[in-house]
């Protein structure tokens, strides 16, 4: 470590901050300092050029990212310079040298650790101080913030979810400790209230909570909050708190005498919960989460739970030779905790005699058969009458799936049967009957369908039958009341566990930011990771990084996840055997998603890539989420990267008309949505100079609430028509280019990063150029004026708009001259060129008057009365504020709206009447809020900060919310905060933070 690195501090629990000694240092622009905490979160690993373009960009990648990126990092190289050669860069990638106890996390990370020791060696004291010293470095509850890219979005959740689960630890001691104070009880639940509400579905959560208010004196607050949970369960997923927050409830219920707070408080962690940051202790490898984890020897298996309900089972009379058919137990479970103990706490939860099922279900290679083999090895002792397996063979690529009938010939020779009935119903009936007095475990595996496995089940009795499927199985929920697991991939640590535990502890800590990249290209799981795994076993001195290289490349992806002479060991053929089951129809449909250039996709775009109804494409995607092919958030639809990758292969062999025409489909939906919420006359605008016809948009539209909703819709649109945007420029598809860049203006001004845009008009307009279409050149040079504005590089804006009216004939559209005119006055007055843009502004609003459309005539007014605020002529302001708000709210713009009254609000100030400017203010601020427009909200809450100057506490406040919002979008206006915040610094009242 070079003495450069030891000077070198970063913190990233809170705001991104790097220091030199006691000096901060400025990390430059946002995507710069996204590059930094990406280095320093991997520090000491080479990070390779195309990964870290990867966390910065996201799906989205411009063409210019790799451009971007060097310019980036020399940045940082030339605001490092004076600590040495801290950033090191080479053909494979970039690493910044940074002492250990240098990063923030780490030392929580460490902190962490401590507790961990001494809660495992009952100094329960040490544990709560050491996790008070972890706690203590969180400078804000939300790290990384106002930081752009997937990267920065991921950290901040895995960040923020650590704070939570050290708080929840941190709790639970105090709790099993019995000697701290009501108030701390009461600071605690405080706290972990607030989290509840965000986290409504987490029982360990809840159940600390409920014991601090307990313990706090608010008995009756700990039961309302069990009665909440209990409720948004029941409402929301149709379940029960599990077991173990039932026994809290109890606990509380009997008062829970001090003598007994420890066993009360045992009953948080049934099955041995998650400890801090990661640390799961249900058969797995403790695995930290920071940059460079030290990973222990793997915990012994805990014994099975006591879980309520099964001792009360009737003990029956074990046969002659019990069955014993699971499978192996997994020598090396790593994770699923929170699973494991769903399955459990089911087999053994108080019911009536119908037999109890769970539905293990997820993606093929996620790990159901080995979860489910796991918890049939611990429900061992709890099921004495033996336990019975059968592969139905429902995705197999070798054998066909086991029918029925075949299925009980299987399960009855299990039992001893030698001579199996010849009919299905017989053999259905004896099958019931002999397992009804029984208390076995039964794993059907690998289901192909409900259907397969209906007559598989008993009919009474206490035996617990496990169903592991592709497969949601729904008609097993609805009529058996079957509970579903659904598996996720494995979460970092545990991904990061499992190739330790194959491959040594040493290599993936020599290697952490590569391991961590080859658990992504794995999709986190576990069979890809078992069988990248093993192809590092086999080349004992390869470097995972070389392994990492070669996934990179998604067209050689899925070759390079199998093994040589072995067909089942492969990513591809778990993926073929998914995709072979899914009718003919719904396979066109899938092979038709992997030519869509997106990476999430709604009922609405799926109809019109598809050419069917919304009705029919909502059927043709719940039956691929049902296969897990696809996976639903909320009305939104997504492919895991390797599924992704593997439909697209299938999608190659599409014809090329096919896909033109599917994509052309896609534009104009799009183009007809973004245009509900557009003005009236920029709507015209598209119509006339793309000469389309209401018979090109053929699909139905999403429909929008409000501005609100569509500004929501168009953040999580964004990524796809970025692709695809991208794509139709790469096909020269020129009037696709610029009319889904045009129409993305109510976006980007609102809420959209200023950058972003500008790289995606510089697409459009190469297309426009290409076309020779003049008027869609001048349309869009409008925006890009904006655009560069919002950037500081005003007089290149000056240069666009310009360009653009020169662009203009006498006989064009009136509203293009009033549109270009209208931001060139805006643009002149932030250069405080006020007599140029005064003459502009009102050309502009002379010209407005002509036209029939309120829209551009509220702009025009909209822009004049800022330059009349700006230059102190207030009541000239105000008059045209208030006549361009009459035709804003005709129109029906809240942005527009909203920009009147923050410009009234101001000139009302001038007038020294501050309960009127307040007043349009806190008006603007609710509508901005209500809208989703972080712009200007940000100009609202600026602002209001400037007419509370006097209140220097609270100006400050909202000063900082203003400076946080203009940062996270990377506007020139960030800089107009931080002047007034330096203001209020010298005034003496109020410490910048």
């Amino acid at each position: 470590m070079e003495d450069g690195g030891r000077r070198l501090r970063v913190e990233v629990l809170g705001p991104l901050r790097a220091y030199a000694g006691n000096r901060e240092i400025s990390l430059g622009a946002p995507k710069q300092r996204a590059v930094f905490a990406v280095l320093a979160m991997a520090a000491n690993t080479v990070v390779a050029r195309g990964e870290l373009i990867d966390r910065i960009w996201g799906e989205g990648v411009p063409m210019t990212a790799a451009g971007n990126l060097h310019t980036y990092v020399s940045g940082l190289r030339r605001i490092l310079s004076g600590l040495g050669d801290v950033l090191a860069g080479g053909s494979s990638g970039y690493l910044l040298r940074l002492a250990p106890e240098a990063l923030d996390l780490n030392r929580a990370e460490q902190s962490a650790a401590r507790a961990r020791a001494a809660r495992d060696d009952g100094d329960r004291p040490s544990a709560i101080a050491a996790l008070d010293s972890a706690l203590a470095l969180w400078r804000s509850d939300r790290p990384l913030e106002a930081l752009p890219g997937p990267f920065a979005a991921e950290q901040r959740a895995r960040l923020a979810n650590m704070r939570l689960r050290l708080l929840v630890d941190r709790t639970e001691l105090m709790v099993d400790a019995g000697d701290a104070r009501s108030a701390d009880f009461a600071a605690a639940a405080d706290e972990l209230e607030r989290h509840a509400r965000a986290h409504p579905f987490d029982e360990r959560l809840r159940s600390a909570l409920m014991m601090a208010l307990h313990r706090s004196g608010r008995t009756a607050d700990a039961l309302a909050q069990y009665q909440m949970l209990h409720r948004v369960l029941g409402e929301e997923l149709g379940i029960e708190p599990e077991a173990s927050t039932r026994a809290v409830q109890m606990a509380i219920l009997a008062q829970d005498a001090p003598g007994r707070r420890g066993r009360a408080t045992d009953l948080l962690r049934p099955l041995g919960a998650v400890g801090a940051v990661g640390a799961v202790a249900v058969g797995t490898v403790a695995v930290s989460s920071v940059a460079s984890p030290v990973l222990p020897d793997r915990p012994q298996m805990p014994q099975m739970p006591e879980l309520p309900g099964l001792r009360s089972l009737p003990a029956t009379a074990p046969s002659p030779t019990l069955p014993a058919q699971l499978p192996r137990d997994s020598a090396s479970f790593i994770g699923r905790s929170d699973e494991v103990q769903q399955v459990l706490a089911h087999a053994g939860a108080d019911g009536n005699s119908s037999p109890r099922v769970v539905m293990v279900v997820g993606v093929g290679g996620i790990g159901k058969t080995t979860l489910a083999v796991r918890c049939g090895h611990l429900l061992r002792s709890a099921y004495p009458d033996g336990q019975i397996y059968i592969n139905l063979r429902g995705f197999d690529p070798t054998h066909p799936a086991l029918t029925p009938s075949a299925a009980l010939h299987q399960l009855l020779a299990s039992l001893g049967v030698s001579t199996v009935p010849a009919e299905h119903e017989q053999r259905v009936a004896l099958w019931r009957s002999m397992v009804a007095g029984r208390r076995m475990v039964v794993l059907l595996d690998n289901a192909r369908s409900a259907e397969q496995v209906e007559d598989l089940l008993p009919g009474t009795g206490s035996s617990f039958v496990m169903v592991t499927s592709r497969e949601r199985l729904g008609r097993l929920a609805v009529k058996y009341a079957a509970r579903r697991v659904t598996l996720a991939p494995l979460p970092v640590a545990e991904a990061l566990g499992l190739l330790a535990d194959a491959v040594g502890a040493a290599r993936i800590n020599a290697e952490v930011g590569a391991a961590r990249r080859l658990a992504e290209l794995c999709d986190h799981l576990p069979f890809a990771l078992r069988i990248a795994a093993e192809q590092l076993v086999t080349v004992t001195d390869g470097r995972i990084a070389d392994l990492v290289g070669n996934l990179e490349d998604a067209h050689q992806r899925l070759d390079t996840l199998r093994l040589e002479n072995d067909d089942l060991c492969s990513v591809r053929s778990v993926m073929a055997c998914s995709f072979d089951a899914l009718d003919a129809d719904t396979a066109r449909a899938c092979r038709m998603l992997g030519a869509f250039p997106g990476v999430s996709i709604g009922r609405y775009c799926a109809a019109a890539l598809l050419d069917v109804s919304v009705a029919e494409a909502t059927e043709v995607l719940q039956k691929l989420s049902a296969q897990h092919l696809l996976e639903q958030h909320g009305d939104r639809y997504t492919m895991h990267d390797l599924t992704r990758t593997y439909i697209r292969e299938l999608a190659r062999g599409l014809p090329d008309g096919e896909v033109r025409a599917a994509r052309d489909r896609v534009s104009a939906w799009y183009a007809e949505t973004l245009s509900q919420v557009v003005g009236a006359g920029r709507r015209r605008i598209v119509e006339v100079d793309s000469g389309l016809e209401p018979e090109d948009f053929r699909h139905e539209p999403r429909p929008f609430g409000g501005q609100g909703e569509f500004l929501r819709w168009c953040a999580q649109e964004w990524p796809n028509i970025s692709a695809l945007i991208r794509s139709t420029a790469r096909s020269a598809d020129h009037l696709s280019t610029w009319r889904l860049t045009y129409l993305m203006f109510d976006y980007f001004y609102a809420s959209g990063s200023a950058a972003d845009w500008l790289e995606l008009l510089r697409i459009a307009m190469r297309s426009a150029e290409a076309s020779g279409d003049r008027r869609a050149r001048a349309v869009l040079l409008n925006h890009m004026g904006v655009a560069h504005c919002r950037t500081g590089q005003t007089d290149a804006a000056v240069t666009d708009l310009c360009t653009g009216l020169d662009l203009l004939e006498a006989s064009d559209e009136p509203l293009l001259r009033v549109s270009l005119l209208s931001t060139l006055a805006s643009v002149l007055r932030v250069s405080k060129a006020y007599e140029e843009g005064l003459a502009a502004a009102l050309e502009a609003v002379a010209l407005a008057g002509e036209c029939a459309d309120g829209y551009h005539r509220a702009t025009a007014e909209d822009v004049l009365c800022e330059l009349y605020a700006e230059t102190g002529r207030w009541p000239e302001a105000v008059a045209h504020a208030e006549t361009g708000l009459i035709d804003a709210h005709a129109c029906g713009s809240p942005l527009l709206k909203a920009n009147l009254l923050i410009n009234l609000g101001l000139a009302h100030n001038g007038l020294s009447d501050a309960g009127a400017a307040q007043g349009c203010l806190v008006r603007a601020l609710r509508i901005t809020q209500a809208a989703g427009d972080r712009y200007h909200e940000g100009l609202a809450l600026l602002a209001l900060a400037r007419v509370r100057a006097a209140e220097r506490g609270a100006a400050a406040a909202m000063a900082k919310r203003a400076l946080a919002q203009f940062q996270e979008l990377a506007a020139e206006e960030a800089k107009d905060v931080l002047a007034f915040l330096g203001d209020l610094q010298l005034a003496g009242s109020v410490a910048v933070a």
